[in-house]
């Protein structure tokens, strides 16, 4: 982990190594609080080395230098049923986790992988209210336009912003903003028709 009192930089190590497994390839580290204000770090255990990709949390030390115990495996990428192999080996990932507390209470996870469309952003969610789970995925992505690592936020006026990577070809990427609803613990882009 590093760390810097300013945003250009410079940073410096934060932790003495890294807080996750010593011997696991991991990616797209999200800093977590829950309820009881103690920290997580949810990441993704690396399709290259477990192949069906691996959504991850470990509990973090107050000062964030050190983990808690060993991490909890959340779930995996073949739990949502529109993820799709991203090799002819079968491989499967798991990208850009992103925790929102609905208005409702639900414990909701943006994140990404691979689909019959390209790269998708995918919604899971907490059936506990809990970090750890267990987690369900819903039937569909939420963006199937080749775009992925998405992030929810509050735009000046108020209004509920989705931003993500497309298109998934590198040195194409550019950042988007698409206004979302929430309703009923549900995400709706803002061409998605009301619910029935």
């Amino acid at each position: 982990m590093l760390a810097a009192e300013r945003l250009p930089g410079p940073f410096y190590p934060h932790s003495s190594g890294p807080v996750t497994p010593a011997d696991w390839e991991c990616l797209d580290g999200t800093l977590f609080v829950d309820d009881e204000q103690h920290p997580w770090l949810v990441f993704c255990h690396e399709w290259l080395q477990v192949s069906d990709g691996e959504m991850c949390a470990v509990r973090l030390a107050d000062d964030l230098k050190d983990s808690l115990g060993a991490p909890v495996i959340l779930f995996h990428a073949s739990d949502a049923a529109w993820a799709r192999p991203i090799n002819d080996e079968g491989a499967l990932v798991t990208d850009g986790p992103f925790l929102h507390r609905a208005s409702n209470g639900e414990l909701l996870m943006l994140w990404a992988t691979h689909g019959a469309a390209g790269y998708l952003q995918g919604l899971a969610r907490s059936t506990t209210g809990l970090l750890t789970g267990p987690w369900t995925q819903d039937p569909a992505p939420i963006y199937a336009g080749d775009g992925g690592h998405g992030m929810l936020f509050r735009a000046f006026d108020g209004a509920l912003m989705l931003t993500l990577h497309t298109p998934n070809d590198s040195p194409n990427e550019r950042p988007i903003f698409i206004t979302v609803r929430e309703e009923g613990g549900h995400i709706y882009l803002r061409d998605t028709p009301d619910p029935q």
